[in-house]
């Protein structure tokens, strides 16, 4: 086989490297005059990006994305199936981002028609193309009611799922999906996988039900190059050659240990993916008081109640509070509820959390899936350390579960607190419309700023 060859483009180099089975990868390496100007659009391009694609799906590009991530979304399922999309970025042309992008980043992101591998850009510009394809993905996942998890690294699609029967459905119906959506499945590459088979195989890392681990492959290399090193070493090879084995091995080493991003960077992201989602899907405005600095850490934090019960800071109960449910309603319904946008205040208090007593079954929303709640309570802390429980919704009898669970818990109802108590913590004015109180009351305040702040006191 031939080596690698070299063209020219009007601002760079095109390189050609060979590839295992015969064919060509091709790479544009820009000058560096177009390579800066392109780097300086990639954080832009990427944070469009970051808001286009669905919650949860792509993990490559992304801030606090990775392959460990993509594969975490895996653990604990009986079936994977991995997709490959054929020639990814020469696929990505200008029309699959028309409106994502101005004419004046088209015009310098896109080299002979395409988002061409080896551009700065073309990693963004590639996510913003696929968007539209991984919604059509959940959607069909969504209307064929089938508990199936998604995920996509670049070009690399994951399905895992429980239910056999997929094994023989699935492949069809995404290969269709992703040919409307303007790519193409390269099918060599597809694989189904079994658990009972052993471990599964996930963007070079291995599933099971505990977790994520390095595949025997990485293992073998990582021996290999320590080895290499080690040999180097007592040879009395050059100094440059022995760091430059050494470097390769700590990296292999590091990623033999399978770390995410930051946990709680990786919280923070997952936080954020969720209320994007639903906001898209319930066409909620997303506060800017919030996006921009967070949603305060709650002071009641998850914890498992016994019984199915659970108190959660999750924001997609917060926002779903009468959405994630069997069945049952109230104003804070969304996208109909009288007063669906004041889950903003209660997403926003750092001393509310939510009770719920969920059940087996879960629910699908803008892409987002969780068990769906048979009954719930808004539950709070007190400035004098009281934990106290607000009005249930749900059935009768489950109401009453989740009463029991949590005065077993230590929590009383907050009639019970006596008038004028407050919530711990405040809310920014700014966060916006404020939600019916059912057994509290608002009370405005000003900062020393003269911003004004809204608190929660009981009647």
């Amino acid at each position: 086989m031939a080596g690698t060859t070299e063209s020219t483009w009007d601002h760079g180099r095109i390189i050609k490297v060979p590839k295992r089975n015969g064919e060509y990868r091709t790479i544009y390496a820009p000058d560096p005059e177009t390579k800066t100007a392109l780097r300086a659009m990639a954080g832009k391009l990427t944070t469009k990006a970051d808001r286009a694609c669905p919650a949860g799906v792509a993990h490559a590009f992304l801030r606090r994305r990775s392959p460990i991530t993509n594969a975490q979304a895996h653990v604990g399922h009986q079936y994977t199936i991995t997709m490959d999309l054929q020639d990814f970025f020469d696929s990505v042309t200008p029309e699959r981002v028309a409106g994502k992008i101005s004419k004046e980043e088209a015009a310098l992101v896109f080299v002979h028609g395409a988002a061409r591998q080896g551009l700065p850009t073309s990693p963004a510009v590639a996510n913003l193309a696929a968007a539209d394809m991984d919604r059509a993905i959940l959607r069909w996942i969504e209307r064929a009611s089938k508990q199936v998890v998604y995920s996509r690294y670049a070009d690399d699609l994951a399905f895992s799922f429980d239910d056999a029967a997929l094994v023989s459905v699935l492949p069809g119906a995404i290969t269709d999906i992703v040919k409307r959506c303007g790519f193409a499945i390269n099918e060599r590459k597809t694989r189904v996988q079994w658990a009972g088979a052993g471990r599964r195989h996930v963007t070079g890392l291995a599933v099971d039900d505990q977790g994520v681990h390095p595949t025997r492959e990485t293992k073998r290399r990582l021996r290999a190059a320590q080895h290499r090193a080690a040999m180097a070493a007592q040879c009395g090879a050059k100094e440059v050659h022995i760091e430059r084995l050494r470097d390769r091995a700590a990296g292999l080493a590091e990623w033999a240990k399978c770390k995410p991003p930051s946990e709680r960077r990786a919280r923070e992201a997952a936080a954020r993916d969720v209320i994007e989602a639903l906001c898209r899907a319930w066409r909620l405005t997303y506060p800017a008081a919030i996006r921009r600095d967070g949603y305060p850490p709650k002071i009641l934090q998850d914890q498992d109640l016994g019984g199915d019960c659970i108190i959660t800071t999750d924001p997609a109960y917060f926002l779903g509070m009468s959405t994630f449910t069997s069945g049952w309603t109230s104003c804070m319904r969304q996208p109909d509820g009288q007063y669906r946008k004041g889950v903003w205040f209660w997403l926003a208090l750092p001393g509310t959390s939510i009770a719920a007593y969920r059940s087996a079954k879960t629910g699908l929303h803008g892409g987002i899936e969780r068990r769906v709640m048979r009954a719930r309570a808004l539950v709070h802390i007190l400035r004098d350390g009281t934990r106290v429980y607000d009005r249930l919704y749900g059935a009768s009898g489950d109401t009453g579960h989740l009463r029991e669970r949590l005065e077993v818990a230590g929590f009383v109802q907050v009639a019970k607190a006596g008038s004028g108590a407050r919530v711990m913590g405040h809310v920014d004015a700014r966060v916006g419309r404020h939600p019916y109180f059912d057994s509290l009351r608002q009370v405005d305040g000003k900062t020393t700023s003269g911003r004004r702040i809204i608190t929660a006191a009981t009647r």
